[in-house]
């Protein structure tokens, strides 16, 4: 009888945890049963172990050893309430300029990472201003839903973090494949933060994208509100080789105003 439940249950959940199984299959969490049910399903392939209590269900005719898990999926169901963000948002979101092995969700509890056989898991705190469901929506991963911070918030968290989008001039060639945002919401996310080094090379780059995003002059005005009063470094700039971003009162890199990057 567990055999016919487990079936349609493995094919219904692509990723689930011990909990959701056990529930399934008409068991408590903590049964010894469940324990040895799911030993069983790991011997004869039917299912990978990702982390502790966490489990991937491996299609049919497929080789539990070399099957590769969705990455996206399985990263937001480590953690309950986690949220995919930063480079791997922009990932998800189509917008970004490489691929990464490394997922990063937004999650309670210690950050780290935290290595699996198919990928790294990077658990990042909270940002200031972070208060879901604002600035998170949902993607449809192999017919589950993931939950991923907006391309506006994405971005704020970027420039306040670029070291998580892989660098400036990952960010910058990822920046230029954004087609869209919805600039009252950035400016909103940019107050939450209160970063003024990054409020400064938000507004930098989007004075210089304006036309092409149709930015409002009065965004572009109240984030000169957020920006730093005197100069400041910003996205990794190091003293004696940066530039200040005209009008921002933001140091950034050469490469960044200059725009010499693989992509453009």
């Amino acid at each position: 009888m567990a055999q016919l439940v487990s079936a349609p249950f493995f094919s219904a959940r692509p990723v689930f945890d011990r909990a959701e199984y056990a529930k399934a299959v008409g068991r408590r969490p903590g049964d010894k049963v469940v324990t040895v049910m799911l030993a069983q399903h790991l011997r004869a392939g039917n299912i990978r172990r990702i982390a502790r209590g966490v489990f991937a269900s491996v299609p049919k005719h497929a080789d539990a050893a070399k099957w590769v898990v969705d990455r996206f999926l399985a990263a937001s169901r480590l953690r309950r309430g986690s949220v995919i963000a930063y480079h791997s948002a922009l990932e998800l979101h189509g917008c970004a300029y490489t691929d990464g092995r490394e997922v990063q969700v937004i999650a309670s509890g210690e950050p780290g990472a935290f290595e699996t056989a198919d990928f790294v898991c990077r658990f990042v705190k909270p940002p200031r201003g972070f208060a879901p469901p604002d600035g998170v929506t949902t993607v449809d991963r192999l017919g589950l839903e993931v939950k991923v911070t907006t391309i506006e918030r994405t971005i704020i968290d970027l420039f306040d973090r670029y070291d998580l989008a892989g660098g400036v001039e990952e960010l910058f060639n990822s920046l230029d494949l954004v087609a869209r945002v919805d600039t009252a919401a950035l400016v909103r996310y940019a107050c939450a933060l209160g970063n003024a080094a990054a409020a400064g090379a938000l507004g930098y780059w989007l004075e210089r994208e304006q036309t092409r995003l149709g930015v409002p002059d009065a965004a572009l005005k109240k984030l000169r509100t957020l920006a730093p009063p005197q100069s400041r470094y910003a996205l990794g700039a190091k003293p004696g080789e940066g530039r200040v971003a005209p009008g921002w009162k933001v140091i950034l890199p050469v490469e960044v105003i200059e725009r010499k990057f693989e992509g453009l």
